[in-house]
């Protein structure tokens, strides 16, 4: 009689750790699949970034272009230079 109840609770504790182990490879599972997903989405957010770093630096280059057209225009003015079909009104006030 003690023999069999030492072999049942072998056969427990071996069902307890088999069941341990089913419910651990599951749960391992579902992390890692989350863990695809997360790095899916990661990559996608870190493409979108680039893109808009990418058109950030264009619409700078753009602007700085502009603006260094207004300054130049601005130092021709300042040097008496105008377009060759203006007019040019000069304010006395």
């Amino acid at each position: 009689m003690l023999e069999q109840l030492k072999k049942k609770k072998k056969l427990l504790l071996l069902g307890a750790a088999i069941v341990f182990v089913i419910v651990m490879s599951v749960w391992i599972g579902l992390l890692l699949n989350e863990n695809g997903k997360l790095n899916d989405e990661l990559r996608k957010v870190e493409q979108e970034s680039q893109n808009w770093q990418e058109e950030n630096a264009a619409l700078e280059a753009l602007v700085d272009e502009e603006n260094e057209t207004a300054l130049m225009e601005e130092y021709a003015r300042k040097a008496g230079y105008v377009y060759a079909d203006e007019r040019v009104y000069i304010n006395g006030s």
